[in-house]
């Protein structure tokens, strides 16, 4: 069996990986999900079988605030597995991938929006809060130690995307934001945390206020 994991990032090379996200997520609307390839700025991590897309996982950047630090985090999405190939050790492959590929980028941690964080803690992602669901005023998100920094385009996408999709049926009930450092070292000297484990870190960090509005 021959299996590799491919490192897709244009158009045309994404575009093998449709068929397995309507496969994945059958809710999303064909509108939805031609939006979603032709605009998102993203790469995708694509485990390939025997010519076959089995496995994938889409790697969207945001600009961040952290501990007033302007820097890139990527929110990893559409983390899924063809039925018939999963529990095969594909979705850990993909993670371990693109861990290694944002850290040699000088990321200093991911996050995502798990549908059971059980699924992710294995792989070191820990809850640091629930998403927020609702909007609020710059002055609020700027009290945040981590947040989303609502540029132009992160706001005329978001109202794009929520003219073609029904965002509250798609999200997890009571959702939460999962993170994974991966620089420690640096992830202490912008927090000015000093505890030793991520298990620590990310512990402390939980106890700040942070936000995370819907970002799919």
């Amino acid at each position: 069996m021959s299996r590799r994991i491919l490192l897709l990032q244009t158009e045309a090379e994404q575009e093998r990986t449709k068929a397995l996200y309507r496969e994945i997520f059958p809710e999303d609307s064909d509108a939805f999900v031609d939006y979603y390839y032709q605009k998102r700025p993203k790469r995708i991590l694509a485990m390939e079988e025997e010519g076959e897309i089995v496995g994938m996982l889409h790697i969207n950047p945001f600009s961040m605030s952290f501990f007033k630090k302007e820097l890139t985090a990527s929110y990893l999405y559409a983390i899924g597995t063809k039925k018939e190939k999963r529990k095969q050790g594909i979705m850990g492959e993909l993670l371990r991938r693109a861990f290694s590929l944002l850290e040699e980028e000088g990321e200093l941690f991911c996050f995502l929006i798990p549908v059971s964080e059980s699924i992710y803690s294995p792989y070191g992602f820990r809850t640091i809060g629930k998403l927020s669901l609702e909007e609020k005023p710059l002055e609020e998100i700027e009290k945040s130690v981590l947040y989303a920094i609502p540029t132009k385009e992160l706001l005329e996408r978001r109202a794009e995307e929520a003219t073609l999709s029904d965002e509250e049926d798609e999200l997890p009930e009571d959702p939460v934001v999962m993170l994974k450092i991966l620089n420690p070292e640096a992830f202490r000297k912008l927090s000015g945390y000093t505890d030793d484990t991520e298990d620590a870190l990310l512990q402390r960090l939980a106890k700040e206020r942070i936000y995370i509005i819907d970002v799919d």
